[in-house]
């Protein structure tokens, strides 16, 4: 079964950090049940950390949790225990059966819980689409519903539910709802059915607009990256090094949403130009730049990060450059940074980096 994806929620594993005590959650558990900004901040530090098993010991015990609270549980969890992060998603419906955010989390587990299991991938393929079509129920006026939805029928193979014609429909419901994310929304459907001109076409006049060409060339060098089409992706992304995003005051609530959006897509676009450096072989001084930059922006970034490409993650993928790079002393130093990691490819690729270190240290 083809492995798909949904509009997931900020579900990635961060450097860990030393155990907090047991005492310290409980009275953070405490102070989060006020629900008050400070404590949800203080939350959001921990979980930038990486210390998951701190948030969670703080919101289990929280009674009638809000669904930033849910959110921020489950978005733990997923970096602890698949299983567990799915019983919380569920509980998040059972307390917000009206919210269509519930039913999109919901669907989140689900895919990622589909991108796991092999065997029980088509249940849960099943669950998400059910979870997705009901947040479109309870919020048409929504346009992350129908981009999640259109995603679904991207990914998912027919059998799960998938459908080409589906996710078309969607993109220009999409465009009725909002013209700039309709185009988006429409390249991504020529791309998956292999009208890569007509979709270049859109990147371009995206990229053309200062409000829109740092996601645009985001977008269109992730698509080259995966298609191994590494000239056609580093060029796309590499403008984004010189690029910069002015800070705007949290004051402003729209202007700070729209920073936010931007930056992310930034930081992502040197995380990416990074990866195309590592599976390339080639790019190698570039890519370097761009993690350390990546790892710069992420330490002092006041914009949410949780959905990002981890620090373990940037590390690992920085490490491989600085040997490529025969840079052995410095790739040994940001090893010894790393946190050991339960997802089997790091670990994988991380012993491998130790061995060539080990091997090189030896000569």
């Amino acid at each position: 079964m083809r492995k798909f994806t949904v509009s997931a929620i900020c579900a990635c594993s961060i450097l860990l950090m030393p155990s907090i005590a047991v005492t310290q959650s409980y009275s953070a558990a405490q102070n989060v049940a006020t629900g008050s900004a400070d404590d949800v901040v203080t939350l959001k530090t921990y979980f930038k950390q990486g210390d998951f098993s701190y948030v969670v010991e703080s919101l289990e015990a929280v009674e009638g949790k809000s669904p930033e609270q849910h959110n921020m549980l489950i978005s733990a969890l997923m970096n602890i225990d698949l299983d567990d992060a799915e019983e919380a998603a569920e509980q998040f419906i059972q307390d917000y059966s009206d919210n269509y955010k519930a039913y999109h989390t919901h669907a989140s587990i689900m895919g990622a819980q589909a991108s796991s299991s092999i065997f029980s991938a088509l249940g849960y393929a099943k669950k998400a689409k059910k979870s997705l079509e009901k947040a479109v129920e309870i919020a048409p006026e929504e346009v992350a519903v129908y981009q999640a939805l259109m995603q679904f029928h991207l990914m998912a193979p027919s059998i799960a539910g998938g459908d080409m014609s589906e996710a078309m429909a969607l993109a220009q419901t999409i465009s009725k709802l909002d013209a700039t994310e309709g185009q988006f929304a429409l390249a991504k459907v020529y791309l998956e059915k292999d009208k890569q001109a007509e979709a270049e076409a859109i990147f371009a006049s995206l990229i053309e607009d200062d409000s829109t060409q740092i996601r645009a060339r985001v977008e269109l060098g992730s698509f080259y990256l995966g298609e191994e089409q590494y000239a056609a992706s580093y060029d796309t992304l590499l403008p984004l090094s010189d690029t910069d995003v002015d800070a705007v005051s949290k004051a402003d609530t729209e202007a700070w949403n729209t920073y936010q959006k931007r930056k992310a897509n930034l930081m992502y676009g040197k995380y990416r130009l990074g990866q195309v450096a590592v599976e390339s072989g080639e790019y190698t001084a570039s890519g370097i730049n761009a993690l350390k930059s990546y790892l710069e922006d992420y330490q002092i970034a006041t914009i949410d990060t949780e959905g990002l490409p981890t620090v373990n993650w940037a590390q690992l993928r920085l490490a491989e450059l600085l040997l490529n790079a025969d840079k052995v002393n410095e790739a040994q130093t940001v090893v010894e940074t790393i946190k050991e990691d339960k997802d089997e490819r790091f670990a994988k690729t991380l012993k491998r980096i130790k061995k060539a270190l080990k091997k090189r240290a030896a000569v």
